[in-house]
């Protein structure tokens, strides 16, 4: 019998306002497992939602 799939990940999102009214930063960080990756920065939600996506992808990857 295969042993159940169990992964674990924390993903911290730090936001705050800049500049223009909607203008952001954000600086994220991740682990997936006990491997942390390195910081990102962002300035667009495209670019905050293509972070978050990739490390859902990563932590639920079955031959991770």
């Amino acid at each position: 019998m295969e042993a159940p799939f169990e992964h674990s990940g924390t993903l911290i999102l730090r936001v705050w306002a800049e500049g223009a009214p909607g203008a952001f930063r954000a600086r994220i960080l991740r682990t997936t497992g006990a491997r942390p990756a390195p910081p990102l920065a962002a300035s667009t939600a495209d670019e905050v939602h293509a972070a978050v996506q990739a490390w859902l992808d990563t932590l639920l990857e079955p031959d991770r």
